[in-house]
């Protein structure tokens, strides 16, 4: 693994991930851009709230079942008692905990009906973002299911392509119909397009599984799992949500205090620009889909092998974030006219959000080490810190800066913990702060060359 062969693996790797990724985004913002350019600022706003609401919430209800499946589902499904047993307690999880959302939520909007700001229809659209996160939380579950049956290209289709491709779809169906696209109409459509998704992607998995056959005994016995039940799976699982809730919070909460504090119109301002910047989370996740199944077996070969995997993986990092980074700050206010007239005055928040994006992207397999290592609960405990500082930070600054103060907070929280979670990365396991070439180059000559 410490040759330059080996590296190169690696280098050749990322592009093609990232190219694949970048499309994705990009169909994902063209939805959200799509929507701005219907709406002004102020409903764009409560739209995004809502998104952020659908996120959060898609992932509770799931319980991690989406995360878990992996070490309980066998490699087949069809014909399978552990895998009917363990996706249908998670699909009646998912429904049952959507109705209990949507019923709390409702009695919310009854008892408090002003404290939510209104469309052009009389209601806000979290009022209605209940009918699509079952949806989005029944398509994560489908594509981890995907991912089991070794589907991969299947499993990123759903959510990353299929999905804003519909719902773009649907938009222009109902524009050509005359419907009135409102902020509630938008969540509406989505949902159905969601749906639709959902249901040809099971239909699919459903006859691929079919063509293959069910899963024979001896099979579904080797996974050692067929007599666990729902106390076991959510053993594993509910650990796993938690950890991903405080991480989405942590993104989500600067938005969530601008929608109680700040000015309806900032919260779409500060909507669009979170949606460019988030572009940046495209090398963060490449990287640890690139490098993640090597990391845990190189841990074990000892430091050396480790520093130069993490200082190339930092390399070719820096080799995207740079020019991401010039793109995203001197184009701000031409990328935002996207959205439409007005959107062009967050362009100070691009600036602020996108130096934040970065040095996470440049740091992103700090953790990810770290958690490989056995060091999962710092890595746990710096991320609840972290939302905590980004739930008092936004507190204090938001009512005073606005979307400013929400930008700040946000960049300032997410860099403080991804350059401490870097500096503990080289503390406990040696890994380097900065990768300036030479521990590459001392890894790949053989020991007695050292």
């Amino acid at each position: 693994m410490t040759t330059d062969s080996s590296l190169a693996y690696f280098t050749r790797a990322l592009p093609g991930t990232m190219a694949i990724a970048v499309v994705g985004f990009a169909l994902n913002a063209l939805v959200f851009i799509t929507m701005a350019r219907f709406l002004n600022p102020a409903n764009f706003g409560n739209l995004k709230v809502a998104a952020s609401t659908m996120l959060v919430a898609s992932v509770a209800v799931g319980l991690g079942g989406s995360r878990a499946a992996g070490r309980f589902l066998p490699r087949r499904i069809k014909g399978s008692s552990a895998a009917t047993g363990y996706i249908g307690f998670y699909v009646r999880t998912i429904v049952s905990l959507s109705l209990l959302l949507a019923a709390g939520l409702w009695i919310v909007v009854l008892l408090l009906p002003g404290d939510l700001p209104e469309d052009i229809h009389g209601h806000h659209p979290v009022s209605f973002v209940v009918l699509l996160v079952p949806v989005w939380a029944g398509l994560d579950l489908l594509s981890q299911v995907y991912m089991v049956t070794r589907r991969p290209i299947l499993a990123a289709l759903p959510t990353r392509f299929v999905f804003p491709i519909v719902g773009l779809g649907f938009i222009w169906c109902a524009h050509a119909t005359g419907i009135h696209l409102s902020d509630v109409m938008f969540v509406l459509v989505l949902s159905g397009a969601g749906l639709a998704t959902l249901l040809v992607f099971a239909a699919i998995l459903w006859g691929l599984e079919a063509k293959d056959g069910p899963e024979d005994e001896d099979a579904e016995n080797s996974t050692g799992e067929t007599q666990t039940g729902p106390r076991d799976w959510m053993a594993l699982s509910l650990p796993m949500v938690g950890a991903g809730l405080v991480v989405i919070l942590v993104a989500e909460v600067p938005l969530f205090a601008l929608a109680f504090a700040g000015d309806e119109a900032e919260i779409g301002l500060y909507g669009a620009a979170i949606t460019l910047t988030q572009i940046f989370l495209i090398v963060i996740t490449c990287q640890r889909q690139i490098y993640g199944p090597a990391m845990g077996k190189l841990l074990a070969e000892g430091v050396e092998t480790t520093r130069v995997l993490h200082a190339h993986a930092q390399r070719q990092a820096v080799l995207y974030v740079v020019p991401m980074l010039a793109v995203v700050v001197l184009g701000a206010e031409q990328l935002l006219l996207l959205f439409g007239p007005g959107f062009s005055e967050a362009r100070v928040v691009v600036w602020i959000l996108a130096v934040g994006y970065a040095v996470p992207a440049v740091t992103a397999l700090s953790a990810r080490w770290l958690d490989y290592a056995g060091h999962a609960r710092l890595v746990l405990t710096t991320e609840i810190a972290a939302a905590a500082a980004m739930v008092l930070g936004s507190v204090v600054m938001v009512p005073a800066f606005g979307m400013l103060g929400a930008a700040s907070v946000f960049a300032a929280v997410l860099s403080t913990r991804s350059l401490y979670l870097a500096v503990m990365a080289s503390r406990r396991l040696g890994l380097p702060l900065i990768a300036d070439g030479s521990c590459i180059e001392r890894g790949s000559k053989p020991p007695h060359e050292r």
